[in-house]
């Protein structure tokens, strides 16, 4: 006997469709969001971020040169001359350096005809004062010769340096100073340096001696080699 087949009508189909489809939307909506796409604004917040950082490193440089309250920082300041063991001061009688290019018309002795014979460049005297431990006033020629070569500088400072040569006048000396007491710096202590084509010559000495002559000539001579450093001040 044949089997009849029975047409499957669209009411029969319905439940199965539906229920597969509520089964999909289960699905899709139980399933984990996929990923997100690049964040745009994640790179721009690091740009933002680096140059926030640059203008912080920006703000602590100007905060170092300018102080909060305003005040522009400064480097500090230092005299030209070199600290040393004495404090020396500057003669109210020479405030600035006294300049010759005439040496030899400033010098006696020997020094002179040397200076005669071989003509320096320029002659740059100062005078200053300090004082001995006990108080009494020193008083302190600083003079330069600068020479033409340092070969005749050398020269110049072996002969000064010898007794009985002469030597380049101090300012007391020459007479472009009055010091009651005092007709010369060239009785007290004495030092003398070459600095390629310059020699430093320095006298220092006191309107009286102390009762230890040896004692006073020490002393001297200890505060001329201090005042060596004068020449920052001279140049």
């Amino acid at each position: 006997m044949t089997q009849r087949i029975q047409p499957i009508r669209p009411s029969d189909t319905a439940p199965l469709w539906r229920a597969e489809i509520g089964q999909l939307d289960s699905l899709m909506s139980t399933a984990p969001p996929p990923p997100p796409p690049p964040n745009r604004s994640r790179r721009g917040l690091v740009l933002k971020g680096v140059g926030l950082l640059g203008v912080a490193v920006l703000s602590g440089l100007v905060w170092l040169l300018v102080r909060p309250d305003g005040e522009t920082t400064t480097t500090p300041t230092t005299t030209s001359t070199p600290a040393g063991q004495f404090a020396f001061t500057k003669s109210p009688q020479v405030p600035e350096p006294l300049r010759d290019s005439d040496c030899a018309s400033h010098a006696y002795g020997d020094t002179r005809t040397f200076l005669t014979n071989t003509p320096c460049q320029q002659l740059t005297r100062g005078l200053y004062t300090t004082t001995t431990p006990d108080g009494v006033t020193v008083y302190t020629s600083v003079s330069v010769v600068r020479m033409k070569t340092a070969e005749d500088a050398a020269e110049l400072k072996d002969l000064t340096n010898r007794n009985g040569t002469g030597n380049v006048n101090d300012l007391i000396k020459d007479g472009a100073v009055q010091v009651p007491g005092m007709t010369t710096l060239g009785n007290g202590g004495y030092a003398s340096d070459q600095r390629d084509r310059e020699v430093v010559i320095i006298e220092s000495d006191t309107a009286k001696h102390g009762p230890n002559e040896a004692e006073h000539n020490h002393l001297m001579k200890k505060i001329s080699f201090d005042a060596l450093r004068l020449t920052a001040d001279l140049s």
